[in-house]
């Protein structure tokens, strides 16, 4: 039954965004947001999720707070508004404080229908002092999985957002309803969303898991790439691939262009405006396919592909998912192939270990930060300190990858903050004040007494314990270059006359008290957060050697109902089944067969593959029944008990 939607945001829809109507489960959603209800909405990624939290806004002229992960997906979203004349803002590094506070200011008096920011951005002080004076219609949460740590891409500021709830009231005085989205959350990432987000009889809304126009198929391959070859030459079309390191990427697209289909790379390695150039081409159908990391599809729009291949394991199921369907969001046929080589497994569990670190990593790390600091013991520091990312790994004796999840895992802990980096900014501190550098400067040229007149007179007073500048506008104030500027403060620097770091070109880091022998540090979390790592992974695996249709898994992984085979998959079709079945195979169909009687559950993902091959002919010959498609249990069906009972 249709959800009844309000005049007002139907006409929003259709006036604003050129929509005739909502689609199932978003109605629901926005409904229930418009009668100021909690919301978890799960709906497919494609499946319009930011309409829910952008209609009530601007239907009812309230002001949204939308949590969003991405910088970049923030900038995406706040464009496309500004495109259908709605005015949003997002908050972030780059911006310097004074920029912030006028955002706040705006907001304030109803200049924006939609504010984004990160979560790390409600732990502020600027946050908590300007949040009361808002008139919060809601508080989005894009991206939910992240809240939660059985959730791919997990974000620990994520679990602090229900603390801000209490500081944003609506117009009347009510508390903000949130709404939180995603695409992808199995039933028990949805129980700890709402959890974590203390939300009060929620509309809880799961829709459009099933996508039916997509073909997948598992290929277990020497050549993972020549299999994504195979694929595209199959199948016409814009196409994806996904490939688990930047290395990979590049090597599949240069493959690719060998062998005559277009295809470009895109990682994070690359700079920014060959990113952009890169996604603008495969956008307008210049280059026909991408080979990318992860970094490569949140918030992209292209509704044409019609192939996605990954030719590495993806680190959870719900990573694939979302990734894979980013193929044919026009309804169209298309295809998902996952293809693996004979070492899959390898690379990504060894990810999942670096992603995951144990104690005595968190330990070295934390010994390691102390020392390039130059904190003694049971110091703690006068502020900041911007340490070289590369040499606290050399000093910690662990890979970088490794140094920066025990870095975040030792803020989670309460050590330190870990302060965001902003592009353009140097972090000033006067070991001597004010009046020190400028007795100090008395000694030097007309020419550095000048430049440290010009500065003091314009360094902020906390500039005496450390200060974040921001360089362009102190550098149009003294009347000099960036350069000119920046080799003044090395000079300075150099002769210890103040102390300069720059936070972007490193990692800066805000101490919760004086250094001690041993970091606080919760074992318990850091053992299960590496087990969830490796069980996630688990999942992927069950996947890839799944004995029954993908669709089936795939569905009832996130908690959906399906048809027992879709016919469509590479396992309907039977491409793994044996070439044929002989007599000689009758003693094995029979095993399988009395073992199913006896409710034991032969043909598991780690029976031989032929085993499971065996029991998927049963399947499709009909004597057996998948009635578990991830615990792998099957039931016998009429046609399998006679043959059962006559063996």
């Amino acid at each position: 039954m249709a959800a009844e939607i309000p005049d007002d945001a139907l006409r929003t829809l259709r006036e604003v965004w050129g929509y005739p109507a909502f689609r199932t489960g978003q109605d629901e959603a926005v409904a229930a947001a418009l009668a100021g209800r909690d919301v978890l909405a799960v709906l497919p990624t494609g499946g319009g999720k930011s309409l829910v939290y952008q209609v009530p806004p601007v239907a009812r002229r309230g002001l949204a707070l939308v949590v969003s992960p991405l910088v970049a997906l923030m900038h995406d979203q706040v464009e496309a508004l500004a495109r259908r004349g709605v005015r949003a803002a997002a908050l972030h590094s780059g911006l310097s404080r004074r920029q912030s506070d006028q955002v706040w200011t705006d907001a304030e008096h109803g200049l924006y229908r939609l504010v984004y920011l990160t979560p790390e951005r409600l732990q502020t002080d600027l946050f908590v002092a300007r949040a009361p004076r808002l008139d919060v219609s809601l508080l989005a949460v894009d991206e939910a999985h992240c809240i939660s740590e059985w959730g791919h891409d997990f974000r620990p500021a994520y679990r602090r957002i229900a603390e801000a709830r209490p500081l944003l009231t609506t117009a009347d005085g009510e508390p903000a309803p949130v709404v939180a989205v995603t695409a992808t959350a199995t039933p028990e990432v949805r129980r700890d969303v709402l959890d974590q987000l203390a939300l009060r009889d929620p509309a809880i809304v799961v829709r459009g898991f099933d996508r039916p126009n997509i073909t997948w198929s598992v290929h277990h391959v020497q050549d993972p790439v020549g299999q994504a070859l195979d694929v595209f030459r199959a199948v016409p079309g814009p196409g994806l691939v996904y490939a688990g390191t930047r290395r990979a990427t590049e090597a599949v697209a240069a493959r690719l262009r060998r062998e005559g289909i277009s295809a470009e790379p895109y990682h994070a390695g690359l700079d920014r405006d060959v990113r952009e150039a890169t996604q603008r081409r495969w956008l307008g159908d210049e280059t026909r396919v991408v080979a990318a990391t992860s970094a490569f599809g949140m918030g992209i729009d292209k509704p044409d592909v019609r192939a996605v291949v990954h030719t590495a394991l993806p680190p959870t199921l719900e990573a694939y998912y979302q990734e894979a369907g980013r193929a044919g969001r026009d309804g169209d046929r298309s295809y998902a192939a996952l293809a693996l080589g004979p070492d899959a497994e390898a690379f990504p569990r060894d990810m999942a270990d670096r992603g995951h670190p144990t104690p005595a990593d968190v330990q070295a790390v934390y010994a390691a930060a102390g020392s390039l600091g130059q904190i003694p013991l049971g110091s703690e520091p006068d502020g900041p300190v911007t340490l070289d990312v590369a040499r606290l790994a050399a000093v910690a004796g662990r890979p970088e990858s490794l140094v920066r999840t025990a870095v975040d895992r030792l803020g989670a802990d309460g050590a330190w903050t870990v302060v965001p980096p902003r592009p353009g900014e140097v972090r000033v501190r006067l070991p001597a004040g004010r009046d020190g550098l400028m007795r100090a400067a008395e000694a030097e040229s007309p020419a550095v007494q000048e430049f440290v007149d010009a500065l003091v007179r314009r360094l902020p007073p906390e500039a005496g314990e450390g200060a974040a500048l921001r360089t362009a506008p102190l550098a149009e104030a003294l009347g000099l270059p960036e350069d000119r500027l920046d080799a003044g403060l090395d000079y300075l620097a150099a002769r210890r006359l103040l102390e300069v770091s720059r936070p972007e070109g490193g990692l800066t880091l805000l101490w919760h008290g004086a250094r001690a022998r041993k970091a606080p540090v919760d074992v318990t979390a850091l053992d299960r957060g590496r087990q969830r790592a490796h069980a996630r992974l688990d999942d992927v695996v069950r996947y890839a050697n799944a004995f029954g249709c993908r669709r089936q898994h795939l569905l009832a992984y996130f908690g959906e109902p399906a048809p027992g085979r879709c016919g469509r998959c590479d396992v309907c079709l039977g491409r793994h089944r044996p070439e044929a079945v002989t007599p000689a195979d009758e003693s094995a169909l029979r095993t399988i067969l009395d073992g199913v009687a006896r409710g034991e559950h032969p043909a598991g993902p780690e029976a031989p593959r032929r085993e499971r091959a065996l029991a998927d002919w049963l399947v499709a010959e009909g004597y057996l029944r998948l009635t578990d498609p991830l615990a792998v249990r099957f039931e016998l069906t009429p046609k399998g008990q006679r043959r059962a009972s006559a063996a």
